[in-house]
């Protein structure tokens, strides 16, 4: 899998009836594995993810990543993209012989 940003600046995709370009504001790309936050606020959806670094010489620390906000609707398309990609990659590769 790779890293690259698919969708980029200049871009355009379809919102309802209309053209809406995409900017990237250089959004960097991290790794993480380790929520700091998931709660409900006001019908808010407030996520927070980090990294974990821990080595054998210092004490484990949790570098912050992002803090998502979303509403739920938004939210509930997030957990089918999810589920979609998920269910792909635990698929049974086809070993059929050809």
């Amino acid at each position: 899998m790779s890293n690259d940003v698919v969708i980029r600046s200049g871009r355009t995709t379809k919102i309802g009836d209309h053209d809406a370009e995409i900017r990237d504001a250089d959004a960097r790309t991290v790794f993480v594995d380790f929520f700091s936050e998931n709660r409900l606020s006001n019908n808010t959806v407030c996520i927070s993810l980090g990294a974990l670094h821990a080595d054998g010489a210092n004490g484990p620390v949790i570098d912050v990543s992002t803090r998502l906000r979303m509403d739920l609707g938004f939210a509930q398309i997030l957990h089918g993209v999810l589920g979609e990609i998920i269910a792909t990659a635990l698929k049974p590769v086809d070993q059929k012989p050809n």
